[in-house]
Formats: C-alpha cells, structure tokens, sequence
C-alpha cells in the first residue's frame, strides 16, 4: 500500500443502520487518492463490527469510557497519513468530492479544513424537507501535533498560528437526529448534559460550553437560565462574544416565541444591533421575526424581514457571509422550503401594501416542482388577487406554475397533494357567496374566478370560469361535457348552467343516484342558490326524462335537508315542501312498482320516501280542504321517517289552512264542542263521537290549533 495521503478516522458503536453507507460515500475519494481507513469499535453487538471489517484497513477495539475526544485520539495514534480527516458513521459523503481532492492534491498553505455538514430534519430526502447547515473542522495536518479536546463536542482547539480554510463544492450529509426515539433522545440528553454541567462547573463564562448547553438542554427548565447567562455574556464581551452572539440571539428568539416571552421584540432589536451582518440574524432571527410581524399583521413590517431574510439565504447559497460564523452553530432556515415558505407569504403582503409588481416579481422566481400543498394553496391565492384587484396579466405565470407542479417531483405523491391544495383554493373563488362580495368591494376590477380561464382545456377550474363567462344554454351544455370529472366542478358553474337552461343530467351521459346526491349536496352549500334552483324546478313542467327526473328530486332532497326549519320563512318552506312532494309524486311510481306503493310494502322503501309517500298525501287532502287528514298523513309520515321532525312541526305552525280553517268546519267544530260539554270524558258517548270521520276532521280546532307534540313527535 502507497503511504496515505489521508487517513480517515471514525468511531463506532452499534451503527448497523447507517455505516455501510457512510463506509461506500467513502469510497470514490479512497479511489482517487491514496488513503488509509482507521475504525476504533467501542464496543458494538449488532453486527456493525463485521461491516467494518470489510473497508477497515486497520480496526480496533477501544473501550468506552465515556470520553468522546479518548476515542477519537486513539485513532489519531494510528494514522500515517499527510492529512487527517474524520466522519461519523451518520453522515455521508456527497458524490462531490473534487473540493476535497483539490485541497488534499495542492494544498500547502493551510493547517485545517471545514466542511459543511448538512443536518436533516425529515427522512423523505426526496420531499425537499428541512435542513440546517453548520461548518466543522473535519480536516487536520497531522503534523500539527493537535489533539481532541473535551469529554463531549470534541474538537481540535483552534491556535492563532494554524491557518484553516473552507472546502468548497462538497458536503456532508447527516440524517442521526432523525432515527432517535424518544427514549433514545432522552437518554443521549441526559448523558450530554451531566458531562456540559461538569465543564461549565470549571469554565463558567465560556461562551463555547453555554452555546452547547442551550442546544443541549432544549426544553429543560434550566435552558432559559442559559440563554440568559450567555446573552449576558455577549454583552460583557466574554471571549468570542462576537462569533457566539449572532447564535446566542438566534436561540433566545426561538426560544421566546416558543414560551410567549415579552422580550421577544426586545431581543430581535438587539440582534439587529450588535450583529446586522451575522448570517444568524440576516437568516434565521429575520425568519422569525418576519412570522412575528405577519401574525401582527404588521405588512409594513414583515416585508421589511422578509425581504431580509430571502437576501440573507441568497448571499448564504452565494457563500457572500463571514463563514466562521456557523463555525459556531449550526444555521437553519436557509433551506429551500423554508425560503419558499417565507415567499410565498411575503407575495400577499405585497398586495397587502398595494405593491403588486413587487408581488409578480417575486412569484416569477418560484418553481412549481418546489413547492409543497400549503405553499401552491398560497400561489393560487396571490394569483387570483392579483388579477382582481390589480388588471396584472397573471396568464403566464399560471401556466408555467401549473405546468411545474403537475410534474412528478420530487414524487407523484407531492404534485398530486400541491395539485389538490392549489384547486382548492382555487375552488373558493368560485362560490356563490365570494362572487356576490367581490360586486360590492370597490378594489375589486373583475371577479377573481376569471384568473383560470388560461387553464380551460387543463382542468375544471378553466372549464368553470368559461362557463360563469357564457350564457348561451347550448354552449354551457358544450363546456359542461367537457368536464371528466362533475364532481371536481364548482357547484355554482353547474348551478350556473342550469339556471341557464341545461337540461341535466346531459343526453348520453347517465349518473347513478348518488352521484347526483354528492352534486346536490355541494350546490347546498350556498342555500340561497339551491333555492333558487327548487324554485325553478317547481315553476316548471315535471321533465319527462327519469334521469332529469331523479336530479329534479336530488336537488329537492337537498333543499330540505339543509333547510333551517325553525328559522325559514314561512313562505319559502312551503315552496320547498311543494315542490318536494310534487317531485315525490312523480318519482315513486318512476322507480316502484304499484304493488310497492301500498300497505305493508311501503316498508320496503328508503325512509325518506316513505315520508313522501304520505306528505303527498297530506297535501292532496289539505288540497281537498281536508285539514285534519293532512295532519294525520304528516302525524304518519314522521311515524315512518323521525329525520323530518323539524319539516313536520314547521308545516303544521305555518301552514295557512290549520291557521285560517273554513267557516263550514269552524261551525261544525263549535256543534261538535257544544255536544260534548254535556257528557261527562268518561262517558262511552263521548270515545264513540271522538271516533268519527267528522270530529277527525276538526279535532285540532278542537284540541288546539296546533296538534300536539311531546318529545319531538307527534302525539
């Protein structure tokens, strides 16, 4: 073997989940220099020991004593190579390595090196989740004679007269902090901080040790007792206060946010004070504190953070920031989601603040492959602002963003999920509701539905907007069956075109039942437009067509479920009944055989229908001036179907024959009560005269004007 240019140290100790990748991300760099691999296993048993053994070129044993920088030095002793270059088995290599055989090939002027260790949050890499990156020192001259220092975060302590560099092009990779259970967490916690308390006992101002203990001692009580003691420390201009600072703060605003603290606004200022140039505040602190101003919904001011922010991720992707900087902590929020987090946001605060170039500027610079559901949701929000309220050409915009995001990355599985959040939204524009309100804000200059007509041969949101745009009943019909799926259509297009006259469902194009009942059922969302639709089937000839005939009846079922009967009018109730048991009447024989229709067989049919079996004939004998015969059909109908109770109680309080009965029956009511103030209730005279067709048809004008109703149901 040629003497190591490099040798690369790690330690181990029960990582069969992730060494043998770490072990091959290895491997291009061991092919394009001479290298020598160094493995010291502290004791594992899961079997990573005989995946070492097969890419160690020298492994040992090394007993743990719970002394990190012990180990790590154990393994410096048997290096040979020039350079030294360590890696933990939860990090990889990125396929990048010509930085790295740059450095190692020509360097002749440096001690150490740092690379940047990108920290995972998420375990779907593909799904784009977040990130936090920090430098480390992971590259070492060995002649320099420097050791590991410190029982936990070990390092290489820095001095004045070694010069160190950072390796550009590459990256490490590490995903450990996302595979630790609970317990697991805990434990490492606890074992963490018992060995920082230690230190801190013996270095109590060391800016190094209370930055490790804040990140460590995440939601112990004591953690705020740190950030105070190391902001404290900034101020007093403890030893590294500079590098430190920018950190320090970035935890004392998350951590303020995070318990609700009054010094929130307090220590934001003064982070942008004292360190206006640290990539923490410009990145991070900005990140935050453009959350806190928009949840204020101070616009003025989160624009000011937010466009902060978005230029401080751009000088970090651009390396244009004092890189010693995340020497000290870890950076988080420079990740792509976060910043398209931060964007999309900030494009509605431009139009907040009437700044819409500002807005389409911005949205120009987002890819629809990048974005996640809430994200495309807030897309489609700021497009359709801008067309209302603006006359801004949102056109190509919108195609290229629906282009983009249709596309299957990073998966299907998130263009399918940013797909149905940005239709969703979309959808909104065109309730009947919001499209009223747009008629009477003064800044709105055309209804924002009209933003999707360049998707009308794309989706159902484009093939709505053609339609609420046309009247003609003949080319709504055309538009509707271009429409795969009815149910992806805004019930108030459909509503629309049948107001218009579209004869529903269309010729060739027969819909099952239910289907027709999940149609309805989205046109009830806006009562006053499911109404009106009632109106008009009640003011028309029953269609001849079934399949008409069953819509007519969906729409009327609809009407009276969501109908608030103890708070409609009286007048419209009555249409919706009318129009309900006219439905009825035509549809049971269309669907039952007669035999179905009578007697004990009516138990055979769906309860709804059974209710409508006898309100058609309630209607028919109140029609005939039978009063007390419409009771009795309602009293049976809500005897066979108690969902209708309310429909059953608001018939009977408004229908206007039980209030206002004929003379003939007022007349025979008073001959009937006259008979039988003379006999005493118990006399048989009286049960016998209860019985008969005439007292039946006055008893709730004698009873009452109201038939009873106990418990809901009639008695």
């Amino acid at each position: 073997m040629l003497t190591p240019l490099l040798s690369i140290g790690i330690i181990f100790k029960n990582e069969i989940r992730c060494l043998e990748r770490c072990l091959k991300s290895l491997q291009p760099l061991r092919d394009a220099i001479p290298c020598e691999l160094v493995m010291a296993d502290t004791g594992s048993d899961d079997g990573s020991r005989a995946v070492a053994e097969r890419y160690a070129d020298i492994l040992f044993d090394f007993p743990w004593i719970n002394d990190f920088s012990a180990a790590r030095n154990a393994v410096m002793d048997r290096c040979s190579g020039t350079w030294y270059m360590t890696i933990d088995c939860d990090e990889w290599m990125d396929s990048n390595i010509e930085g790295y055989v740059a450095f190692l090939t020509t360097n002749r002027d440096f001690d150490f090196a740092s690379v940047v260790i990108r920290n995972y949050n998420t375990a779907d890499l593909e799904m784009g989740g977040g990130y936090a990156d920090f430098l480390a020192v992971r590259f070492l001259r060995l002649s320099t004679g420097v050791r590991y220092e410190g029982t936990i975060h070990e390092h290489w302590p820095y001095r004045g007269d070694l010069r160190t560099m950072l390796i550009r092009g590459g990256l490490f990779h590490h995903d450990g902090y996302i595979y630790q259970d609970a317990v697991s967490q805990k434990a490492k916690q606890a074992r963490n901080m018992e060995l920082l308390r230690k230190q801190l006992e013996q270095d109590p101002d060391n800016l190094i040790i209370l930055t490790q203990c804040i990140e460590s001692g995440d939601n112990l009580p004591e953690q705020g007792d740190y950030l105070r003691r190391a902001m404290a420390g900034v101020e007093e201009r403890w030893s590294q206060w500079e590098l430190f600072g920018g950190p320090i703060y970035r935890y004392a605003v998350r951590y303020a946010i995070a318990n609700k603290l009054s010094e929130l606004e307090e220590w934001i200022d003064k982070a942008e004070t004292m360190f206006p140039e640290s990539i923490f505040v410009r990145v991070e602190i900005a990140y935050f504190a453009f959350g806190n101003a928009w949840n204020k919904d101070d616009y003025a001011q989160s624009i000011y953070w937010g466009e902060m922010y978005l230029q401080g991720v751009s000088d970090y992707e651009a390396g244009r920031f004092n890189r010693s900087d995340i020497l000290a902590s870890s950076l988080n929020k420079a990740d792509s989601h976060s910043r398209l987090s931060v964007a999309t946001v900030l494009a509605s605060g431009y139009l907040h603040e009437k700044q819409p170039e500002k807005c389409l500027r911005l949205m120009e610079t987002f890819n629809g492959r990048e974005l996640d559901a809430k994200q495309a949701g807030d897309c489609a929000r700021n497009l359709c602002n801008l067309y209302s309220h603006f006359e801004v050409d949102t056109a190509p915009l919108l195609l290229r963003l629906w282009e983009e995001m249709n596309e299957a990355a990073p998966t299907q599985e998130r263009a399918d999920q940013r797909r149905a959040r940005f239709l969703q939204v979309g959808a909104g524009m065109f309730e009947g509701a919001f499209i009223r309100s747009e008629e009477t804000e003064a800044d709105v200059v055309r209804h924002a539905y009209a933003a999707f007509l360049p998707l009308e041969n794309r989706c159902e949101l484009g093939i709505a907007a053609k339609m609420l745009g046309t009247e003609d009943a003949s080319a709504l019909e055309v538009l509707l069956g271009e429409v795969e799926k009815l149910e992806a259509l805004p019930p108030h297009a459909l509503a629309h075109a049948l107001r218009c006259g579209v004869g529903f469902p269309l010729a060739g194009r027969p819909l099952a039942i239910e289907r027709m009942d999940i149609l309805a059922g989205g046109i009830a969302q806006d009562r006053d437009e499911l109404y009106g639709l009632v109106r008009l089937v009640g003011a028309r000839e029953l269609p001849d067509s079934a399949q008409e005939l069953g819509w007519a009846r969906g729409l009327s079922i609809a009407a009276l479920k969501v109908c608030p009967w103890k708070e409609i009018d009286g007048e419209t109730g009555l249409l919706l009944s009318r129009a309900f048991v006219q439905l009825e009447r035509a549809y049971l024989p269309v669907c039952y055989a007669e035999k179905a229709l009578n007697g004990e067989n009516l138990l055979l049919l769906p309860p709804l229908h059974r209710f409508g079996f006898y309100c058609a004939q309630a209607f028919d004998a109140l029609d005939a001036g039978n009063a007390a015969g419409y009771v009795r059909l309602l009293r049976k109908g809500l005897a066979v179907c108690e969902g209708v109770k309310d429909m059953v109680e608001f018939l009977i309080n408004n229908t206007p024959e039980l209030k206002n009965p004929s003379e003939e029956l007022r007349a025979m009511a008073e001959q009937i009560r006259g008979i039988l103030s003379k006999f005493p209730p118990e006399e048989p005279a009286v049960a016998a005269l209860k019985q008969s067709e005439a007292y039946r048809k006055v008893a709730y004008l004698i009873e009452g004007v109201a038939p009873p109703v106990a418990g809901g149901q009639l008695q």
